[in-house]
């Protein structure tokens, strides 16, 4: 029977973002009757973990651009080596098709598929049309879009573009039907740093809301995310204040969570964004301001556009601005419950069903 179906390989970066949306879609496609392999490199097995184990996973050599000479051809050299590696592999399991989440460990596996004449779809988790997705497009069958008005298309590459959102764990898809908790009682701020580039999560926003009126405290239940090394000083902060507050290093109870917060505070990579917004939760998105082509800005910018959210460039993330912003939203929680209506409105939560319809007109 196993011999049978028709084989999918998934191509997935090592991180969160590439990697959520690439799991998702497995675990439709194996409803649906298929056999899935999955590329990706050290970093995204851990991603991986709690899927069905069955599911063959491959270790993909790849390399990024880095600074100076020698930081370039060692990556080239890492590169050449996971496109003889993956070369090997789509002759070895000859998928029907080779679905690609973007980032440098999805490169070889597609051009891998594009040079043995395997139809390749490239999905883009942003608003901006990714570095290796962009080397990779020219020759992909099509290309799934997470945002309808992605940057860095041309022509010809909006021809053979389906606008698919991003897909997302079925825990926070099922939030969708959840209403909205209650402005009555107390309200509940999440503030969620990511996984790069935190510290000003730690350092700036517990003072920022330590810094609100005694009045509004009282009103608030916290719920922060912080790194290992700043938990001990997060929490002495929090201390000082009328605050009801919990400070973890990590959550592993997101979806219970989500439903639960009127509004988070992070970071806008594209797996956020796509589960704030299928579950219908405001946030106020900070950037990461160090991404070589502004992603994150692309992303926040797009549900800001759509009254979603608010972006506050993390240049301008001071004690005193992000005061004002809580305090002015605070006082006005309609505008909240307006928020999130509209940030419910930008989400998909068919996203995955959408790219696995993709996939099934290959058959």
């Amino acid at each position: 029977m196993m011999d049978t179906m028709p084989t999918i390989l998934l191509s997935a970066g090592g991180t969160g973002g590439h990697v959520f949306p690439a799991r998702a879609l497995a675990e439709e496609l194996l409803i649906r009757g298929y056999h899935i392999e999955i590329a990706t490199d050290t970093r995204g097995l851990k991603y991986f973990e709690g899927l069905d184990a069955t599911i063959p996973r491959h270790i993909i050599a790849s390399g990024t651009y880095t600074n100076g000479i020698m930081g370039k051809i060692v990556g080239g050299v890492e590169l050449l080596r996971g496109l003889f590696q993956s070369i090997k592999l789509v002759r070895d399991i000859k998928p029907i098709a080779i679905v690609g989440f973007g980032g440098y460990p999805s490169a070889p596996p597609l051009f891998a598929g594009q040079l043995l004449g395997v139809r390749t779809v490239l999905h883009e988790q942003n608003a901006i049309l990714g570095l290796a997705n962009k080397l990779l497009a020219p020759l992909a069958s099509q290309i799934a879009l997470s945002y309808e008005h992605t940057v860095g298309l041309t022509d010809k590459l909006k021809a053979k573009s389906i606008f698919t959102g991003n897909p997302v764990r079925q825990a926070i898809a099922d939030l969708s039907i959840v209403p909205y908790p209650s402005l009555d009682g107390k309200i509940t701020i999440m503030v969620v740093g990511g996984s790069q580039g935190a510290k000003v999560f730690s350092d700036v926003v517990p003072l920022a809301i330590a810094a609100l009126p005694v009045e509004l405290q009282r009103r608030l239940n916290i719920i922060q995310q912080s790194r290992p090394d700043a938990v001990d000083a997060v929490r002495a902060i929090y201390s000082q204040t009328e605050l009801d507050f919990e400070i973890k290093s990590f959550f592993d109870d997101m979806p219970e969570r989500i439903k639960a917060t009127h509004l988070f505070i992070t970071r806008s990579g594209a797996s956020s964004v796509a589960e704030m917004t299928a579950a219908g939760r405001p946030a106020i998105y900070v950037p990461f301001p160090w991404n070589r082509d502004n992603q994150q800005v692309f992303n926040a910018e797009q549900v800001e556009k759509a009254g979603g959210g608010w972006m506050v460039l993390e240049k301008n993330l001071t004690v005193e601005a992000l005061k004002l912003t809580l305090q002015n939203l605070l006082e006005s929680p309609e505008t909240l419950q307006k928020a999130a209506n509209a940030a419910k409105n930008q989400g998909r939560i068919d996203a995955t069903h959408r790219l696995a319809d993709i996939i099934a007109e290959f058959n």
